[in-house]
């Protein structure tokens, strides 16, 4: 697809190194929360994935009971031991969110990963063309609703728990490779550095910031038809189970090199750790910064 790549194996599928059946990936007794969790989007993959590797309890979060009531019926039927808690929340007023981190605490513990995989993507157009308030919606969505995790979720967080934050390539591809697109891309941007910070100032949470590939979703259709295009070949696009699965590595003892920074999710997971001291010795590796794109 003419992107460049940290690892040399570019993956768009799941694989065994990221097999949530790992016992080495195991989630066992764990509380997740996820949010963006409605049926049909990435963030419903990744409960179920949290599911599968042993998680017991899981909070789905999101804008519309019914999907999320989907994504909760679909875990349910696989994994019935498992507690599911569906808590319909507006992550971009703060209010929503207390009240929602409060029934988390509630019905379910602390939790050991947050999975933040809500996002909105408005009408693609130009700046000069877009409309204020949608413009400015889409970074209260994609990027203030981080602000307001970290003042109501943080301190209902495990010891050392892990923090995923679902962002875009948008972030740091060239503006001309998705034009019309300056609020999603702009948001996703300092979403991105806000997890670095929030990975300094909290050093005991474990903080990711992920890309999740390229996948059949809404809102992957929205930005094509935009630009009058169809959606690609099935081979163009990458499956769903991969950044789920991924999700599942993050929230693992392997990764704990990779804290605090970005990574795709098409990555081969088994090159990274093969690079653990490279990027443990160079702090700017894999982190917003100006230049580093492509990698060489």
């Amino acid at each position: 697809m003419g992107l460049s790549s940290f690892t040399k194996t570019y993956r768009k599928d799941t694989y065994p190194a990221i097999d949530p059946n790992r016992p080495e990936l195991s989630a066992q007794g764990k509380t997740v929360i996820v949010a963006g969790a409605g049926w049909g989007g990435i963030g419903s993959q990744v409960a179920w994935s949290f599911a599968k590797a042993g998680a017991l309890k899981i909070g789905l979060l999101g804008r519309t009971e019914t999907t999320l009531l989907q994504t909760k019926d679909q875990i349910i039927d696989s994994f019935p031991q498992v507690t599911v808690a569906v808590i319909v929340t507006d992550l971009s007023q703060a209010q929503s969110v207390g009240r929602a981190a409060h029934e988390c605490r509630s019905t379910l513990g602390a939790w050991d990963v947050f999975a933040h995989y809500a996002a909105v993507l408005p009408t693609p157009t130009t700046i000069l063309g877009a409309d204020e308030d949608e413009w400015w919606h889409t970074f209260e969505i994609n990027t203030k609703s981080f602000f307001h995790f970290t003042k109501h979720f943080m301190p209902k967080a495990s010891p050392k728990a892990t923090f995923i934050s679902c962002n875009a390539g948008a972030a740091h591809v060239q503006a001309a490779l998705m034009p019309k697109n300056s609020a999603y891309a702009a948001s996703k941007v300092a979403a991105a550095k806000l997890n670095e910070y929030l990975a300094v100032e909290h050093p005991a949470l474990r903080v990711f910031t992920l890309h999740p590939g390229i996948i059949d979703t809404p809102m992957l259709k929205k930005v094509l038809a935009s630009h009058g295009g169809e959606l690609p070949a099935s081979n163009a696009l990458d499956t769903i189970a991969l950044p789920a699965h991924f999700s599942v590595w993050l929230a693992s003892p392997e990764s704990e090199f990779l804290r605090g920074r970005y990574v795709w999710a098409n990555w081969d997971v088994v090159e990274m750790m093969a690079r653990k001291d490279e990027i443990v010795k160079d702090p700017s590796l894999l982190t917003v910064t100006i230049g580093g794109w492509p990698f060489q």
